[in-house]
């Protein structure tokens, strides 16, 4: 497969729909006008003119959390907070796949879209509980496995609307026991016919030894430009092993500096020594609270970094 440029995930045209949707009337609102149009066409025209192999939507709708919460029964989203308010159980409809589908319209039939979805433990940690609810904490394993079902559906959507790669995004992993909730990301995309990426946002190399058994994920995100000292402590071999394969940060998304491609091109080398040429790029994380210009700039350089290593090393 070689080297394929893609995007973590959420993107900063959000605030083109944002503002949009703070001038439309009533009357916009009965007519079905959807602010946030503009914003997933601005968010693929730049991927595809920074020249990314593997197009998103932006996630621009709202935030991971909020987005799910609030077309998930037994969830609310209020104020960019996010409820379990009863039992959970599957959406009626799907979340994200009409904003796939535009995307897919934007990019071409011919470009490679993937879908993504908010994990079951990051929906659940981040969520507060409401009394009434069956659950007796945010990561009631009861809720956990209630959440993996609705996201399963999610999922299954997506691929049928023609997910060429499915994102399960995890960063709470940073914060929870990761042995404890492997189980349920396992099985939101159980049965997934696509490859799976996990992104997980996690600093220690212990977590990747519970992390790599995960049975339907195969690639596994490391967010190697803030957290360089993995790239020290992983081994190719570990993922061979457990046939994974990496999605390698290569930008830092916490920074407004426009990396050099000579630095991007140093960490994606780096990555090559320690898991080899078959790999996944990526910003480290999402770019929505970065200004779009930074953001397009970070996409660009990654990718003018990736196409300098394949030529030096003569790969498709």
């Amino acid at each position: 497969m070689g080297i394929l440029t893609n995007t973590v995930g959420s993107y900063p045209t959000h605030i083109i729909g944002e503002a949009l949707k703070a001038k439309m009337n009533v009357q916009d609102l009965m007519a079905g006008k959807d602010p946030f149009v503009t914003s997933i066409e601005a968010a693929v025209a730049d991927q595809l003119r920074a020249g990314i192999d593997l197009i998103s939507d932006g996630q621009v709708r709202a935030d991971m959390v909020s987005l799910f919460a609030a077309g998930i029964p037994g969830m609310k989203s209020d104020r960019g907070r996010s409820y379990i308010t009863g039992k959970i159980s599957r959406p009626l409809r799907a979340v994200t796949v009409n904003d796939f589908m535009l995307a897919r319209q934007c990019a071409g039939q011919d470009a490679k879209i993937k879908g993504i979805v908010t994990g079951p433990a990051t929906l659940a940690a981040s969520s507060s509980l409401r009394s009434g609810t069956p659950y007796r904490s945010s990561l009631d394993p009861r809720l956990l496995d209630d959440l993996a079902k609705a996201l399963r559906f999610e999922a299954e959507q997506l691929v049928r609307a023609g997910a060429d790669v499915l994102q399960i995004d995890e960063p709470v992993l940073y914060n929870v026991e990761v042995e404890k909730v492997m189980r349920f990301i396992d099985a939101a995309v159980d049965n997934i016919k696509v490859p799976v990426k996990l992104h997980p946002h996690v600093a220690s190399f212990k977590d990747y030894e519970q992390l790599l058994k995960l049975e339907n994920v195969q690639f596994i995100g490391v967010e190697a430009a803030k957290f360089p000292v993995l790239l020290d402590k992983l081994t190719g071999a570990a993922f061979e092993g457990h046939g994974k394969k990496v999605a390698l940060g290569v930008v830092d998304t916490d920074r407004q500096e426009v990396e050099s491609v000579e630095t991007v091109k140093k960490r994606i080398e780096r990555g090559i020594d320690v898991f080899g040429a078959d790999m996944w790029i990526n910003p480290d994380c999402g770019l929505r609270f970065q200004k779009r210009e930074v953001a397009f700039q970070k996409l660009k350089v990654m990718v003018d970094a990736a196409t300098s290593v394949k030529r030096e090393l003569n790969l498709s």
